[in-house]
C-alpha cells in the first residue's frame, strides 16, 4: 500500500465519519420535530375533547395559537442548533482532511529529499490497520443510514391516554 493510499484512506474514513455524524443529526432532527407535531395535534385534541369550565371557543383558540407560538419558537431553536452541528461537523472534517493532505506531502518530500526506502515497511505494517479503520468506517456510516431510514419509516401510534377525573375532595365541616 502506498502512501497515497494511506492518506486516501484516512480521507475516506474522515469522510464517511463525517456523513455518518450528518445522517444521525439529520436522524435525530426529524424525530424532534415530529415530537413536537404530535404535542401539538394531541394537546389541540384533548383541549377540543374535553369542557373545560370558564373556557369557551374564544380561549381554546388563544390556547392553540399560544401551543402553535411555543412548538414553532422550539422548532427553531431545534433546527438552529442542529444546523450549527452540520456546520461543525464540516469545519471538523474539512480540517481533519486537511491535515491529512499537508502530512501526506511533508511525507512525500522527505522520503525523496532523503530516499528513506523504510517508509514502505511502515506502511506495509498499517496497511491492515488502515483497511480494518476504513471497514469500521464503512460500517458506521451504513448504521447511521439504516437509523435514519428505520426513524423515517417509523409510524406513530396515536394512542388516546384515558385520565379519569378525580373526584373533588369535600372540606369537612368542623361542627
Amino acid at each position: 500500500m502506498s502512501n497515497q493510499s494511506l492518506a486516501t484512506v484516512a480521507t475516506h474514513i474522515v469522510d464517511q465519519y463525517s456523513a455518518a455524524g450528518k445522517t444521525l443529526n439529520q436522524a435525530y432532527r426529524a424525530t424532534v420535530e415530529r415530537v413536537l407535531d404530535s404535542a401539538k395535534s394531541r394537546f389541540v385534541t384533548a383541549l377540543e375533547a374535553r369542557s373545560l369550565p370558564l373556557v369557551n371557543d374564544q380561549i381554546k383558540s388563544e390556547l392553540v395559537n399560544a401551543q402553535d407560538v411555543l412548538a414553532g419558537f422550539m422548532l427553531k431553536g431545534v433546527q438552529t442548533a442542529y444546523d450549527r452541528a452540520d456546520q461543525a461537523i464540516d469545519t471538523i472534517a474539512t480540517r481533519a482532511n486537511s491535515g491529512i493532505q499537508s502530512i501526506d506531502s511533508t511525507v512525500a518530500r522527505v522520503e525523496s529529499a532523503f530516499q528513506i526506502a523504510n517508509l514502505d515497511a511502515v506502511r506495509a505494517l498499517y496497511a491492515p490497520v488502515a483497511t480494518l479503520a476504513s471497514q469500521v468506517a464503512d460500517k458506521v456510516a451504513e448504521g447511521a443510514k439504516s437509523l435514519e431510514a428505520r426513524i423515517g419509516t417509523v409510524v406513530e401510534e396515536s394512542t388516546e391516554v384515558a385520565v379519569v377525573a378525580k373526584p373533588a375532595r369535600r372540606a369537612a365541616r368542623k361542627a
